[in-house]
């Protein structure tokens, strides 16, 4: 499945099924990636850069709860805490997800 993710083509496959529901961030946590937007920094969080996320969400299909953590890109929106999202779902096996990027251009993101 790992070569699936990386490549986004498990989240096609997922995404053309159509099967969705509403799911929740749990959590946002900073990754390890960072830009820095400017020549200068001050410190080392300091606003001049820029972190991929990681967002932690439940969502539930068939009354099954479900967990999930996904990457989010540096160059996209990320979720807040608390906020609804759109989970889309394999019907044959809920627990492998998949989502629209949060950002102008859509793109696959998850399995």
């Amino acid at each position: 499945m790992k070569f699936k993710r990386i490549f986004g083509i498990g989240a096609k496959k997922i995404l053309s099924k159509n099967c969705s529901v509403k799911g929740v961030v749990t959590g946002v946590g900073n990754s390890y990636i960072h830009v820095v937007k400017k020549p200068v920094r001050l410190y080392v969080n300091d606003s001049n850069t820029m972190y991929s996320h990681y967002i932690f969400f439940t969502y539930t299909v068939d009354n099954i709860p479900y967990k999930g953590k996904l990457y989010v890109d540096l160059n996209y929106r990320c979720p807040q805490k608390g906020e609804t999202v759109e989970v889309f779902y394999d019907p044959e096996n809920p627990a492998d997800y998949a989502f629209y990027s949060f950002g102008p251009n859509p793109n696959p993101l998850g399995w």
